[in-house]
């Protein structure tokens, strides 16, 4: 099988490539250097060259904060980058596997939302990357769109943690938001199997099992590699970011993937 990999040197594109390569499947892997998805020619001319089995799209512009300042650069990569690469799917006629978020949400639910709960996203990211995923149901059936939530893995959130605690010994973070802290290894296997069972075309929800806030996910991260670092819980009026967050953004993911504690002493211990 050959596929195509965008955004391949990000957060999950890292995680998943070697997994890709255990499977034995052949792939194309890129980045924005070789490969931007916004320059529509570019792109047109790169696939008329090339023979498509599956198309897996990682890239995308993922800084919340920056994308409330530079808009039209979300838009651009978000959702005419998604544009351009839904079409290459379409004229080759090859599925696309497109990762996006549980920022498409407005945070305002007590329950964990399914794949069917209407979307209301509340800042330009969110709404930028549910642009996205518009533009590929419009231009293919042959579709999954994979949203998930508060990913981290090698370089992300738990090891930014790590290093900070290096330094010092307490630290601030938000309490009242609620998420599903995502394992990046977690969602690439979940990938893989997509692909070896063809599974049913349509938007699935893929993040860890349980939910916490930020401080009880960062207080987990010290707790498990038994750094004294004293966790401060605050508001997030406290803080105030550029973008709005979801208050409370957990995906009913139906216990696909494990519980997030366990996900996150299995990396704490893939790192030792």
């Amino acid at each position: 099988m050959r596929i195509l990999v965008t955004g391949s040197t990000g957060l999950l594109g890292k995680s998943l490539c070697p997994m890709l390569d255990s499977e034995g499947f052949q792939y194309w892997a890129c980045n924005s250097k070789i490969f931007d998805v916004t320059n529509t020619k570019m792109v047109n001319e790169i696939m008329n060259k090339i023979s498509l089995d599956f198309i897996i799209h990682l890239a995308g512009y993922t800084n919340i904060d920056q994308a409330e300042d530079n808009p039209e650069l979300a838009y651009n990569v978000n959702q005419i980058g998604t544009r351009n690469i839904a079409h290459i799917a379409k004229k080759h006629n090859v599925p696309i596997l497109y990762v996006s978020t549980d920022n498409v949400f407005d945070g305002k639910s007590d329950k964990p939302y399914k794949t069917t709960d209407a979307t209301n996203p509340i800042n330009v990211y969110g709404k930028s990357k549910l642009a996205g995923e518009r533009e590929i149901i419009k231009a293919t059936k042959k579709y999954y769109i994979l949203r998930t939530s508060w990913l981290y893995g090698t370089g992300g959130y738990v090891d930014a943690m790590l290093t900070f605690s290096n330094f010092r010994k307490e630290i601030s973070v938000v309490d009242d938001q609620i998420g599903c802290p995502t394992w990046a290894d977690d969602v690439s296997k979940k990938i893989i199997e997509i692909i070896k069972e063809n599974k049913p075309y349509g938007i699935y929800h893929v993040s860890s099992s349980g939910s916490a806030s930020w401080s009880d996910f960062t207080k987990k991260i010290f707790e498990l590699k038994k750094r004294n670092v004293e966790v401060t819980a605050i508001d997030k009026s406290d803080f105030p970011r550029p973008a709005m967050r979801p208050k409370y953004c957990v995906l009913d993911s139906e216990n696909i993937l494990p519980d997030w504690k366990s996900s996150l002493e299995q990396y704490l211990l893939s790192k030792n």
